[in-house]
């Protein structure tokens, strides 16, 4: 653990390293809070349900508007690739269409669901609305993508 302290080893054996966690107290106590309720019964087949009806709802938003894609992930977390093609790896993925997974982003941001560049992550306090929500702002950008 010394190297990652450059006042105690100096700038030639210092290694940098960082993390979600690195000497964040509030945050390591939130991992370990998050690991707390991942262990209650139940908790990781709703995680799936839940990603597992907003990947049925991604796909049939995107197929009614023909548009290619590929899902790819596991319920808990996933994302699109815009393109027709198989996607293995992550050389795949950069092939997919920048500018249709900009749009999408987008539309989805401007109807409330704040779903980055990459990745959807399903979490357990999302209610029925949050999901109905979703599957709608799921349909919008998949219209806006051929509009």
């Amino acid at each position: 653990m010394d190297h990652f302290d450059r006042s105690i080893v100096g700038d030639k054996a210092f290694t940098f390293q960082i993390g979600t966690l690195s000497g964040n107290p509030v945050a390591s106590v939130a991992g370990l809070k998050t690991l707390e309720i991942l262990k209650r019964p139940g908790a990781y087949e709703i995680l799936k349900q839940h990603g597992e009806r907003l990947m049925t709802a991604l796909a049939n938003a995107l197929d009614g508007q023909g548009v290619a894609h590929q899902i790819v992930g596991d319920p808990v977390l996933f994302d699109v690739v815009f393109t027709d093609a198989p996607v293995k790896n992550y050389r795949d993925v950069l092939k997919g269409d920048a500018m249709k997974a900009k749009v999408f982003n987008q539309s989805m941001r401007s109807s409330g669901i704040l779903k980055p560049d990459s990745k959807l992550y399903t979490h357990l306090a999302l209610t029925e609305a949050d999901l109905v929500q979703t599957e709608a702002a799921m349909e919008t950008a998949a219209r806006a993508l051929v509009a």
